[in-house]
């Protein structure tokens, strides 16, 4: 179902930026918020970090269990403010290398889909540093609350700032 869903997602996400000025695209809200280039390096930089982890735990062909569902519903209220463990930059950034940062992190799902199937991974888990041990399948349902988060996210900003 993710495998899915990550894709519209990202569809959304690049249809939510395309028709802004360039110049708004680098602009802040306020100064302590993210312009929309900055949030979409964020989601770029989040799914290389989110899909390299799944990879290397998929790779690493340890058996495991792990029965237990990572709780994700932290990313369904977007009120709730979130520390990013890395802030993204704030140099300017041309839309074409908004794109180009997003289909190459786009690259770590793809090699993720292609190599790996649910059934493979059953009861595998990897550890992510806020959500401890989960299914390693499981990173697509992060990867698509993460992404749709975030698009509500651009949308207020591009509410406030066109």
């Amino acid at each position: 179902m993710w495998e899915t869903k990550v894709m519209e997602i990202r569809d959304k996400v690049k249809g939510s930026f395309r028709d802004v000025p360039v110049d708004k695209l680098n602009e802040k809200p306020s100064p302590e918020e993210w312009s929309i280039a900055q949030i979409v390096l964020h989601l770029a930089g989040a799914e290389k970090r989110f899909l390299t982890l799944a990879l290397e735990s998929a790779a690493e062909n340890q058996s495991g269990t792990c029965e237990n569902r990572a709780d994700l519903s932290v990313f369904d209220d977007p009120s709730k403010k979130l520390k990013a463990p890395i802030e993204p930059t704030s140099e300017f950034q041309k839309k074409e290398d908004l794109i180009l940062a997003l289909n190459e992190s786009r690259s770590y799902t793809s090699l993720f889909l292609e190599l790996y199937t649910q059934e493979a991974l059953k009861n595998r888990s990897m550890n992510h540093h806020r959500f401890g041990d989960m299914p390693i399948w499981q990173v697509l349902e992060l990867l698509g609350k993460h992404e749709q988060r975030h698009l509500v996210q651009i949308e207020e900003v591009k509410r406030r700032i066109l």
